[in-house]
């Protein structure tokens, strides 16, 4: 089974994105922030990491660059409310697969994880 990494310091956005995932036959980890993120990293194989932008302590473009440097075969989906062109931009140049601005639709999300996946 397929494990996607889930981080988000919104408890809510964490638990409706692993339900999702496990919906679709995906096994999901979740961390609060990217600290907790790169602890799950090293402790076993992940798929793809969906991550947030703003977050506490590691926020997602520095996890963005550390897993690039670290992970480079790991897909990453960036998804956030604060985004921008800019950002968008930045974060596709680093490493990231997809970038989706909050509020989106679960089925977009499901068709990105599945691209993930499969590259």
């Amino acid at each position: 089974m397929n494990k996607i990494l889930i981080v988000d310091d919104e408890l809510n956005m964490r638990l409706v994105l692993a339900a999702m995932l496990k919906r679709e036959g995906y096994e999901g980890a979740s961390a609060a922030d990217g600290s907790e993120a790169l602890q799950i990293l090293k402790s076993g194989p992940i798929a793809a990491v969906i991550t947030d932008l703003k977050m506490p302590r590691i926020d997602g473009m520095e996890l963005l660059n550390r897993i690039g440097r670290e992970y480079p075969e790991v897909p990453v989906i960036i998804i956030t409310a604060h985004g921008t062109v800019a950002t968008a931009v930045e974060a596709l140049k680093i490493v990231a697969l997809d970038y989706i601005t909050k509020p989106f639709e679960l089925e977009e999300l499901k068709n990105v994880v599945s691209k993930a996946i499969k590259s």
